[in-house]
Protein backbone atom coordinates (compact mmCIF):
# COMPACT_ATOMS: atom_id res chain seq x y z
CA UNK A 1 0.00 0.00 0.00
CA UNK A 2 2.69 2.14 0.96
CA UNK A 3 4.55 1.49 -2.40
CA UNK A 4 1.00 2.70 -4.05
CA UNK A 5 1.08 5.95 -2.42
CA UNK A 6 4.60 6.54 -3.14
CA UNK A 7 4.03 5.73 -6.68
CA UNK A 8 1.07 8.50 -7.00
CA UNK A 9 3.81 11.16 -5.26
CA UNK A 10 6.43 10.15 -7.24
CA UNK A 11 5.52 9.71 -10.81
CA UNK A 12 4.23 12.41 -11.51
CA UNK A 13 7.13 14.47 -9.85
CA UNK A 14 8.88 12.25 -12.42
CA UNK A 15 6.97 12.96 -15.38
CA UNK A 16 6.63 16.90 -14.55
CA UNK A 17 10.18 17.49 -13.37
CA UNK A 18 11.27 16.01 -16.98
CA UNK A 19 8.90 18.21 -18.78
CA UNK A 20 10.15 21.41 -17.11
CA UNK A 21 13.76 20.54 -18.36
CA UNK A 22 11.98 20.43 -22.09
CA UNK A 23 10.59 23.70 -22.00
CA UNK A 24 13.76 25.09 -19.79
CA UNK A 25 15.62 24.27 -22.37
CA UNK A 26 13.24 25.46 -25.03
CA UNK A 27 12.83 28.78 -23.33
CA UNK A 28 16.84 29.47 -23.41
CA UNK A 29 17.71 28.21 -26.85
CA UNK A 30 15.21 30.68 -27.96
CA UNK A 31 17.40 33.69 -26.74
CA UNK A 32 20.03 32.98 -28.25
CA UNK A 33 22.38 34.19 -24.87
CA UNK A 34 23.97 30.47 -24.82
CA UNK A 35 22.67 26.87 -24.31
CA UNK A 36 24.47 24.18 -21.56
CA UNK A 37 27.15 22.97 -23.01
CA UNK A 38 25.45 19.49 -24.44
CA UNK A 39 21.73 21.36 -25.01
CA UNK A 40 24.38 23.17 -27.70
CA UNK A 41 25.99 20.57 -28.60
CA UNK A 42 22.58 19.57 -29.85
CA UNK A 43 21.81 22.52 -31.51
CA UNK A 44 24.81 22.26 -33.49
CA UNK A 45 24.55 19.33 -34.66
CA UNK A 46 20.72 20.34 -35.39
CA UNK A 47 22.11 22.94 -37.99
CA UNK A 48 24.48 21.06 -39.48
CA UNK A 49 22.31 17.78 -39.95
CA UNK A 50 19.30 16.45 -41.43
CA UNK A 51 18.47 15.01 -37.44
CA UNK A 52 16.64 17.07 -35.04
CA UNK A 53 17.21 18.25 -31.69
CA UNK A 54 15.37 15.90 -30.10
CA UNK A 55 16.81 13.33 -32.02
CA UNK A 56 20.43 14.04 -31.30
CA UNK A 57 19.55 14.41 -27.42
CA UNK A 58 18.45 10.63 -27.58
CA UNK A 59 21.73 9.44 -29.61
CA UNK A 60 24.24 11.33 -27.20
CA UNK A 61 21.92 10.60 -24.10
CA UNK A 62 22.62 7.08 -24.85
CA UNK A 63 26.00 7.46 -25.43
CA UNK A 64 26.15 8.74 -21.79
CA UNK A 65 24.13 5.46 -20.68
CA UNK A 66 26.65 3.26 -22.26
CA UNK A 67 29.19 5.14 -20.10
CA UNK A 68 27.31 4.93 -16.93
CA UNK A 69 26.85 1.29 -17.39
CA UNK A 70 30.26 1.20 -17.58
CA UNK A 71 31.28 2.81 -14.68
CA UNK A 72 28.53 1.56 -12.66
CA UNK A 73 29.15 -1.87 -14.10
CA UNK A 74 25.42 -2.14 -14.45
CA UNK A 75 23.24 -1.21 -17.62
CA UNK A 76 20.37 0.92 -16.66
CA UNK A 77 17.68 0.05 -19.19
CA UNK A 78 14.57 1.84 -17.19
CA UNK A 79 16.98 4.69 -18.44
CA UNK A 80 16.08 4.16 -22.14
CA UNK A 81 12.13 5.72 -20.88
CA UNK A 82 13.82 8.90 -20.17
CA UNK A 83 15.65 9.09 -22.97
CA UNK A 84 12.97 8.55 -25.26
CA UNK A 85 10.45 10.93 -23.62
CA UNK A 86 12.82 13.70 -23.51
CA UNK A 87 13.39 13.47 -27.38
CA UNK A 88 9.90 14.00 -28.09
CA UNK A 89 9.01 16.52 -25.80
CA UNK A 90 12.24 18.55 -26.58
CA UNK A 91 11.42 18.88 -30.15
CA UNK A 92 7.40 19.55 -28.92
CA UNK A 93 8.64 22.21 -26.67
CA UNK A 94 11.16 23.53 -29.35
CA UNK A 95 8.02 23.73 -31.73
CA UNK A 96 6.12 25.33 -29.21
CA UNK A 97 8.01 28.27 -27.64
CA UNK A 98 9.65 29.61 -31.00
CA UNK A 99 6.18 30.95 -32.62
CA UNK A 100 5.33 32.45 -29.19
CA UNK A 101 8.32 34.39 -28.06
CA UNK A 102 9.33 36.08 -31.34
CA UNK A 103 12.17 38.46 -31.62
CA UNK A 104 12.29 39.25 -27.81
CA UNK A 105 14.08 42.76 -26.93
CA UNK A 106 17.36 42.28 -24.61
CA UNK A 107 15.21 42.56 -21.42
CA UNK A 108 12.93 39.73 -22.19
CA UNK A 109 15.51 37.87 -23.72
CA UNK A 110 16.84 38.21 -19.99
CA UNK A 111 13.75 37.28 -18.66
CA UNK A 112 12.87 34.26 -20.69
CA UNK A 113 17.02 33.25 -20.16
CA UNK A 114 16.09 33.53 -16.41
CA UNK A 115 12.96 31.39 -16.12
CA UNK A 116 14.33 28.77 -18.64
CA UNK A 117 17.50 28.78 -16.58
CA UNK A 118 15.24 28.14 -13.25
CA UNK A 119 12.82 25.16 -15.34
CA UNK A 120 16.49 23.44 -15.96
CA UNK A 121 17.70 23.57 -12.51
CA UNK A 122 14.40 23.09 -10.66
CA UNK A 123 12.99 20.58 -13.17
CA UNK A 124 15.90 17.85 -12.80
CA UNK A 125 16.41 18.71 -8.99
CA UNK A 126 12.95 17.14 -9.00
CA UNK A 127 13.15 14.42 -11.23
CA UNK A 128 16.02 12.95 -9.67
CA UNK A 129 14.73 13.25 -6.23
CA UNK A 130 11.93 10.31 -7.31
CA UNK A 131 14.65 7.82 -7.34
CA UNK A 132 13.59 6.98 -10.58
CA UNK A 133 15.08 6.39 -13.96
CA UNK A 134 17.76 9.20 -15.12
CA UNK A 135 18.63 10.74 -18.35
CA UNK A 136 22.36 8.88 -18.70
CA UNK A 137 23.89 13.02 -18.71
CA UNK A 138 22.30 12.63 -14.84
CA UNK A 139 23.00 8.96 -13.67
CA UNK A 140 27.32 9.65 -15.30
CA UNK A 141 26.87 12.64 -13.05
CA UNK A 142 26.01 10.73 -10.16
CA UNK A 143 27.69 7.73 -11.31
CA UNK A 144 31.33 9.84 -11.70
CA UNK A 145 30.02 11.60 -7.80
CA UNK A 146 29.86 8.02 -6.00
CA UNK A 147 32.95 6.24 -8.14
CA UNK A 148 35.69 9.18 -8.29
CA UNK A 149 34.84 13.15 -7.56
CA UNK A 150 32.06 12.56 -4.13
CA UNK A 151 30.54 15.90 -5.52
CA UNK A 152 27.39 16.30 -7.84
CA UNK A 153 28.55 19.65 -8.28
CA UNK A 154 32.15 18.69 -9.30
CA UNK A 155 30.47 15.75 -11.58
CA UNK A 156 28.19 18.44 -13.50
CA UNK A 157 31.36 20.65 -13.56
CA UNK A 158 33.01 18.28 -15.30
CA UNK A 159 30.35 17.06 -17.66
CA UNK A 160 29.73 20.49 -18.42
CA UNK A 161 33.13 20.95 -19.58
CA UNK A 162 33.66 18.24 -21.49
CA UNK A 163 30.56 19.24 -23.52
CA UNK A 164 32.14 22.82 -23.78
CA UNK A 165 34.89 21.35 -25.66
CA UNK A 166 32.38 18.90 -27.70
CA UNK A 167 30.41 22.36 -28.34
CA UNK A 168 32.98 24.52 -29.67
CA UNK A 169 34.18 20.98 -31.82
CA UNK A 170 30.63 21.01 -33.87
CA UNK A 171 30.17 25.10 -33.54
CA UNK A 172 27.00 25.26 -31.33
CA UNK A 173 25.27 27.33 -29.57
CA UNK A 174 27.59 29.62 -27.49
CA UNK A 175 27.00 32.47 -25.05
CA UNK A 176 27.41 33.94 -22.05
CA UNK A 177 24.52 32.00 -20.64
CA UNK A 178 26.37 28.89 -21.57
CA UNK A 179 29.87 29.93 -19.33
CA UNK A 180 26.95 30.81 -16.38
CA UNK A 181 25.21 27.67 -16.99
CA UNK A 182 28.51 25.61 -17.22
CA UNK A 183 30.20 27.12 -13.55
CA UNK A 184 26.97 27.55 -11.61
CA UNK A 185 23.76 24.91 -12.79
CA UNK A 186 25.17 21.89 -10.56
CA UNK A 187 24.89 23.97 -7.60
CA UNK A 188 21.02 25.15 -7.97
CA UNK A 189 20.36 21.31 -9.42
CA UNK A 190 22.18 20.10 -6.00
CA UNK A 191 19.66 22.63 -3.77
CA UNK A 192 16.37 21.87 -6.20
CA UNK A 193 17.12 18.02 -5.28
CA UNK A 194 17.26 18.46 -1.30
CA UNK A 195 14.03 20.63 -1.48
CA UNK A 196 12.22 18.18 -3.89
CA UNK A 197 13.47 15.74 -1.53
CA UNK A 198 12.01 16.86 1.32
CA UNK A 199 8.91 17.86 -0.25
CA UNK A 200 8.49 14.37 -1.57
CA UNK A 201 9.31 13.30 2.10
CA UNK A 202 6.77 15.44 3.83
CA UNK A 203 4.37 14.50 1.64
CA UNK A 204 4.43 10.70 1.94
CA UNK A 205 4.24 11.57 5.88
CA UNK A 206 1.56 13.36 5.36
CA UNK A 207 -0.62 10.91 3.54
CA UNK A 208 0.74 8.15 5.94
CA UNK A 209 -0.60 10.11 9.33
CA UNK A 210 -3.39 10.86 7.12
CA UNK A 211 -4.28 7.36 6.55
Amino acid sequence: MRNHKENCKRIPAYLIGLLCTCFGVALVLKTNLGLDAWNGVFAGLERITPFSFGTWSVVIQGAFLLIAAALNRKMEWLSVFPIIYKGIFLDAAKAMVSPNFMHPGVAARVSLFLCGYLLVALGTGLYVATGYPKMPIDGLMTALSNSYLGSIKKSRLLIEITGFISLLLVGGTFGIGTIIITFTIGHFISAAKRLAEKWVKLGEEYKESAS
